[in-house]
């Protein structure tokens, strides 16, 4: 999975954990938490450790916040400049072997 997808993927998972503050759920369901653990592993090692047996909503948005920071670098990181495409290299080069018959 890329960082973009993953950071997709905790938007997701932000969604729902603010509708169980909204429902005034004391704790993230499991079904959720599995979920979250996938973006955890991939976004940073020590992540998954911070969560712990934690699952109070507002505890668990923290930890989403800074697994969407470490997405958003790796993201950044990846994308890398772009390949330079030359876009008229064939009129450049008819334009050298003109040069070069004309001289």
């Amino acid at each position: 999975m890329t960082p973009r997808r993953l950071l997709r993927e905790s938007d997701d998972l932000l969604y729902w954990v603010e509708e169980c503050m909204v429902q005034e759920m004391r704790i993230v369901p499991g079904w959720l938490v599995a979920r979250l653990m996938v973006v955890l592993r991939h976004a940073h090692p020590e992540l998954p450790a911070r969560l712990g047996r934690l699952r109070r909503p507002t505890q668990v948005m923290e930890i989403i916040y800074d697994a969407q920071a470490a997405l958003m670098e790796q993201a950044c990181q990846s994308r890398g400049p772009a390949d330079v495409i030359p876009l008229f290299a064939g009129a450049r080069r008819r334009q050298l072997s003109e040069a070069t018959r004309v001289s």
